[in-house]
């Protein structure tokens, strides 16, 4: 009986900010078991349907707000979903037609998806092939920037203007 009650108030609580009861690790981990058995009982489309939400937020995250030094390639994105879902980087790599050999260049952005790769990764995973592009394109703009740091400071429209 008092599993069920510590289930229901967590279900009737959860996002309630006025809730300032703090869980002992008994009820803690009763909800958590809760919820494990909750998850467990999910279909597996349901489940990656998750994980594949997930994953296309964390790419627009990554594209429209991610740190503008710190470089996480498209690839490692795919490897971890891949991961997630259980499928294996040959059998992945085979689809979309890249050689199972030269994946893992893919994965540590060794080499880029060309537009058709992306073209299929927007269809395989329900994700603007434009996001993917973007990812890629800020990643070498940022691999640039590093390698030649302040070489483009010289170039100011006043010079040329005056030229």
């Amino acid at each position: 009986m008092k599993k069920d009650k510590v289930n229901r108030e967590f279900d009737e609580l959860i996002g309630d900010p006025n809730y300032k009861h703090k869980l002992t690790r008994e009820e803690h981990d009763q909800v958590h078991a809760y919820r494990e058995k909750l998850y467990n009982e999910r279909s597996r489309e349901d489940k990656i349907d998750d994980i594949l939400t997930g994953f296309r937020f964390s790419l627009r995250d990554y594209a429209e707000n991610g740190n503008h030094t710190e470089i996480i390639q498209l690839g490692e994105f795919l490897y971890k979903l891949l991961d997630q879902i259980k499928v294996r980087k040959g059998a992945f790599a085979e689809y979309i037609e890249i050689s199972p050999r030269n994946i893992n260049k893919y994965f540590n952005g060794e080499r880029k998806f060309t537009i058709e790769h992306l073209l299929k990764l927007e269809k395989l995973f329900n994700v603007h092939a434009e996001t993917l592009l973007e990812i890629q394109t800020k990643n070498e703009l940022i691999q640039v920037k590093q390698s030649h740091k302040g070489e483009y400071d010289k170039y100011k429209l006043e010079d040329l203007l005056t030229a």
